[in-house]
């Protein structure tokens, strides 16, 4: 289990190592606690209480867990249980991705900061329009980093929380949220240039940079190896299956894994098809009428709206697939299917969510709208509270349309069909 209840004895002894660390202690003492603590506790426990020190107001810095790794370097390699460990050599495999993911955005950044630096040797008025171009182009390609955000948040998140880690994730999740802030601080300060003063830029990059590679490494030293070890073969499938729909930082998998892995359980897969086919056939009543499940699937899935279920007891329940998940206005994936609706969204959003489910929970509110505009759609949203025949909350409908086509009707009136050939 990932959990996050940690035995205290464990937790407060790794603190104390660290803070020893802190102080730059390299004693023969502390290598033995050191050795003795690694023999004693789980890797996993000790990668995932690293991560809650680090996170906490202890004073632990990454450069200390840079220094237990120097002094233990066998962290990841022997202590790690080989039989628990995948095998994730396929150059497709979702970890390595995430990693070469990191390996081309730590580039980029790195190509941003030879810039900074030969700036930094010119006076303002020397600024060449052409260098502050090419800058301007690595910095946008830099967001590259979104997506590998998105699926880190969006379909890893959502694993570690069935194996009972939410703390993490939502820690991640406010630290990938500030990194974006400052990211969206620097691109604006550097299309200003050269009308803005450069030292604005320059110091919003080290801070960025800091950040980032804080986050590159806490991915690779914490995160990464606490996945493999625990996720199995079947989690990183649907982790490698779901992840088009967000998308990829400069590389762009063929699944060779995929469906290798997929090929090996096609036979099974086969025979729970057919049974599910069998009970689809059946007539249910729905509304004032009768529907079997394939028709009341193909209606919510033809309806010109995306629409999401959430139970009385706060747990994404359902969406409807009008369309894949990468043209999706609001992308779902069924990884999320089972989430509280709580992990769902971005900390910085987290108040605002609870409010509203509370609210519409206490019929305060019994539908909330909201809309905005995002890559030419123009994003209507509805939040509905349903409640039964006995006054009972059963839950929470959302639904989601683009409301730019009625802004663009050409008549006032449309009563005839369309000419054969054109879309209505």
């Amino acid at each position: 289990m990932l959990t996050t209840q940690f035995d205290i004895k464990q937790f407060n002894r790794l603190k104390k190592i660290l803070l020893r660390l802190n102080k730059n202690e390299f004693s023969k003492s502390l290598q033995l606690d050191i050795g003795n603590y690694f023999k004693e506790t789980n890797i996993v426990n000790i990668l995932l209480i690293e991560y809650e020190l680090l996170n906490q107001d202890y004073g632990i810095t990454i450069a200390d867990i840079k220094k237990l790794s120097t002094i233990q370097p066998h962290l990841y390699g022997d202590l790690l249980d080989e039989d628990i460990i995948l095998q994730t050599s396929f150059r497709d495999h979702p970890a390595q991705v995430l990693k070469k993911e990191n390996k081309l955005l730590l580039s980029v950044l790195n190509q941003c900061n030879l810039y900074f630096e030969s700036f930094k040797q010119n006076s303002r008025q020397n600024l060449e329009t052409e260098m502050i171009n090419d800058l301007k182009r690595k910095i946008n390609d830099l967001g590259e980093f979104y997506k590998h955000y998105n699926r880190k948040e969006k379909l890893i998140f959502p694993i570690m929380e069935r194996y009972g880690n939410f703390n993490t994730p939502r820690i991640m999740w406010k630290e990938n949220d500030h990194i974006r802030a400052l990211y969206k601080a620097l691109k604006w300060q550097i299309n200003q240039l050269p009308n803005l003063d450069f030292e604005h830029a320059m110091t919003t990059f080290a801070k960025f940079k800091t950040k980032f590679e804080e986050m590159i490494f806490q991915e690779e030293a914490l995160l990464f190896p606490v996945l493999q070890a625990v996720f199995d073969e079947k989690d990183w499938l649907v982790i490698a299956k779901e992840s088009t729909a967000f998308g990829y930082a400069f590389i762009e998998p063929n699944n060779e894994w995929m469906i290798t892995k997929e090929n090996k359980h096609s036979t099974q897969n086969e025979k729970i098809k057919q049974n599910k086919l069998t009970s689809r056939s059946k007539n249910i009543r729905f509304g004032a009428g009768y529907l079997t499940i394939e028709e009341a699937d193909m209606v919510l899935n033809n309806l010109p709206l995306e629409i999401t279920f959430v139970d009385k007891n706060s747990v994404f329940k359902y969406f409807n697939e009008m369309t894949k998940a990468s043209e999706m206005m609001l992308v779902r994936t069924p990884v999320s299917i089972g989430r509280n609706v709580a992990n769902c969204h971005p900390p910085k959003s987290l108040s605002k969510v609870m409010t509203l489910v509370r609210d519409l929970k206490a019929k305060r509110r019994t539908s909330e709208t909201m809309w905005f505009k995002m890559k030419g759609q123009y994003i209507h949203i509805t939040y509905k509270s349903l409640f039964d025949e006995h006054d009972e909350f059963i839950g929470i409908l959302e639904y989601v349309q683009d409301i730019q086509p009625f802004f663009n009707l050409p008549n006032e009136i449309k009563r005839e069909l369309s000419p054969l050939g054109r879309k209505k």
